[in-house]
């Protein structure tokens, strides 16, 4: 059926119409066509338009960071690069990249936001398609007497309560009179509309925590780490971003592994399948895969993979029962399980990390000052795994 466009009476295209097809423009021509008019720099800054936009599904692209030698150095460094595959159906590999004016690790993204830590006394927001930055302000955690940093995990993500971002730092304590971890974590969280820190009460440590990576899952209000006890039991801690809660969370039934923390393999990768939160779990020879989803904090098997003639290492979570994996000679691959196809993408290196981003319209750029942002000692140990990591 033909579709018949009514104007108005000046020629105008009606209000809702406009908003429709600006909907449909991704976020660079946003930016531009600001300058069209003051009703349309209006618009497109207002936060309605902005989660509107948000919330549609062509916003999705793929973000990739490839480590490697590089042979051509005198010292043969490791080095890595950030691409971003602008296609999200992955047909045009025509990667960008996407090294941003801030050096440093990135956790995230959440709403095409990332979080830059380029030392442990810088944290600095970047939103990536609109190439804005925020550093954050200074942070002072008080830490009990005798204690120094061991690890530090990050979360990110939305206050659904507050509509508020929010990032969470865990802070895993080392006692050194004692020489053993410390009864309690420390926990500070930075809001975003206020750009300032507050302490939060930690929890318990009954377990010596091991964190499989040092950020988070978000989904539907809560930040997720998958950790791995040392009396090698699975578990997912989560946090409340409304509520401020930590939570333990039982893993699915797996028979234990003794040789987790020896492998170079990582058995298990957190994430998000079909709006739930799923657990990817390879085999000891990484042959075959599990995928397993939470339901209302349980979980169920739901998927099998394999097994592979070859050896696969799980990499990360795309769209429509497709996986990233890492083959053995280094290269990533784009499996299928309804096909069961395997497609190279081109792209060799000793690892890979994929992260899934949206192009986002929310501001955030702040004043541009560098700040210290932990006003504590650190020990070698714990900053030096996240700064090389």
């Amino acid at each position: 059926m033909e579709q018949v466009i009514m104007l108005t009476s000046s020629g105008a295209l009606p209000d809702d119409l406009v908003v429709e097809t600006l909907l449909r423009l991704p976020v660079k021509s946003l930016l531009r066509f600001r300058s069209v008019c003051r009703s349309w720099y209006d618009l497109v800054k207002s936060s309605n338009f902005i989660y509107k936009h948000l919330k549609k599904d062509d916003n999705i692209r793929v973000m990739i960071r490839c480590t490697y030698y590089d042979d051509t150095d005198e010292y043969d460094e490791l080095k890595s690069y950030f691409s971003l595959v602008p296609d999200k159906t992955l047909t045009d590999l025509s990667f960008k990249n996407l090294d941003p004016k801030i050096p440093g690790i990135r956790i995230g993204p959440y709403d095409g936001i990332f979080c830059l830590f380029n030392n442990p006394r810088r944290i600095t927001l970047w939103n990536v398609t609109t190439n804005e930055y925020r550093v954050l302000p200074k942070c002072r955690a008080h830490l009990p007497f005798y204690t120094t940093v061991h690890y530090s995990n990050f979360g990110f993500g939305l206050d659904p309560i507050a509509d508020d971002y929010k990032l969470v730092i865990i802070l895993t304590l080392w006692h050194e009179k004692r020489r053993e971890f410390y009864d309690f974590s420390h926990v500070t969280v930075y809001t975003f509309s206020t750009n300032s820190w507050r302490d939060l009460k930690g929890f318990e440590m009954r377990h010596d925590y091991m964190y499989d990576r040092i950020d988070n899952v978000y989904l539907n209000g809560f930040c997720y780490w998958l950790v791995l006890r040392t009396d090698y039991h699975k578990a997912i801690l989560s946090f409340d971003m409304s509520g401020e809660v930590f939570e333990e969370i039982q893993g699915p039934n797996i028979p234990e592994r003794a040789d987790i923390f020896e492998s170079s393999l990582i058995p298990w990768i957190l994430g998000i399948y079909e709006d739930s939160l799923g657990l990817l779990c390879s085999d000891k020879y990484a042959h075959s895969f599990d995928l397993w989803k939470m339901k209302e904090r349980s979980w169920m098997k739901y998927l099998t993979f394999g097994p592979f003639v070859e050896t696969y290492q799980p990499i990360g979570y795309w769209r429509k029962g497709e996986f990233f994996l890492q083959s053995r000679k280094k290269r990533l691959i784009l499996y299928n399980s309804g096909t069961q196809e395997m497609r190279d993408l081109g792209i060799t290196g000793l690892w890979f990390s994929v992260h899934i981003l949206k192009e986002s319209l929310i501001p955030i750029k702040g004043e541009d000052i560098l700040v210290d942002i932990f006003d504590i000692p650190w020990n070698t140990l714990g900053i030096t795994d996240l700064i090389s990591s």
